[in-house]
């Protein structure tokens, strides 16, 4: 059976210089069952479907976390055809060899190699409860997307920390602390009204506790200040939004919570080392470098 699946190739998606590639789709009834030859992480990002796995049919929706070694043959399914249904997943793709490599700078738990190769099952799933694996995903995507210089040596940098965090989530280590189930309330709040006014008083009211203990834990957590992390969603969200040409930058500034025209290209460019509209003019300029 898995000599007639539809087999992706590495080699199809990047060049051997840099062995990785990071997408985010919206999945579709096109592409057929297939296996590939590079292992694969995968973090649903927005929606619900399926995802026909092995010989499992699971249900797929917004903050499962997959590992997806060599050889298993897998593929995401809305849940129907109609557009309010999208299933949204982001995936990072990498060479075999990769682990390796990060293995010889970083000292990687050894437990990470066994989980990346599927020694011990077809595959790995997890929750996302705290939603520090969005948060790696969607950076390392903005990261490659944008190709700025040392960008290859930033997605290392931000692979490994995710093979920890995948690790710890198989260790049940990244709970440990008792804040962090408050901290994900608040996460969960910031990432639907971002477009709102959020401060540290409501974010405490959620939680039932002080201001500056927000402040200090989801310092602790997050490895950002809260305004800082807000600042990051918002720009995120605007780089979805500037995907679609039907919105105008001030358009876009105002869905994702900021007034201040001014005060959005400043800090967009701050964020991403381009303006907004350099970034939109990105999207549908080839990239004569890489060609």
């Amino acid at each position: 059976m898995t000599a007639d699946l539809h087999t992706l190739e590495g080699k199809s998606f990047w060049d051997e210089r840099f062995p990785m590639y990071i997408t985010r789709e919206r999945e579709a009834f096109t592409l057929p069952l297939h296996i590939h030859d590079f292992i694969e992480i995968q973090y649903v990002a927005e929606g619900k479907g399926f995802h026909y796995i092995g010989d499992e049919r699971v249900v797929a929706e917004k903050g499962d976390l997959y590992i997806i070694p060599i050889g298993t043959h897998h593929v995401y399914r809305p849940s129907s055809p109609l557009s309010k249904n999208e299933l949204i997943v982001y995936n990072c793709l990498f060479d075999k060899n990769v682990p390796q490599q990060l293995g010889l700078s970083y000292p990687l738990p050894a437990e990470i190699y066994s989980l990346l190769n599927g020694e011990s099952a077809s595959y790995r799933r997890y929750k996302d409860t705290s939603s520090e694996g969005r948060q790696l995903l969607e950076g390392m995507h903005q990261e490659y997307f944008s190709k700025q210089a040392g960008y290859e040596a930033a997605l290392y940098a931000q692979l490994t920390k995710l093979l920890v965090y995948l690790y710890r989530l198989e260790t049940n280590q990244a709970f440990s602390m008792p804040a962090y189930s408050g901290i994900s309330i608040i996460l969960s709040y910031i990432d639907k009204h971002y477009n709102q006014t959020i401060t540290l008083a409501n974010a405490a009211q959620l939680i039932s506790t002080s201001p500056s203990y927000v402040q200090k834990i989801f310092k602790q957590v997050t490895g950002q200040s809260f305004i800082e992390y807000i600042q990051n969603v918002r720009v995120k969200k605007s780089l979805e939004l500037l995907q679609h040409p039907f919105y105008s930058i001030k358009e876009i500034a105002n869905l994702v919570g900021y007034r201040d025209l001014k005060f959005f290209y400043t800090l967009f460019k701050k964020k991403t080392g381009h303006s907004p509209a350099q970034y939109r003019s990105r999207l549908t300029t080839p990239n004569i470098e890489n060609q």
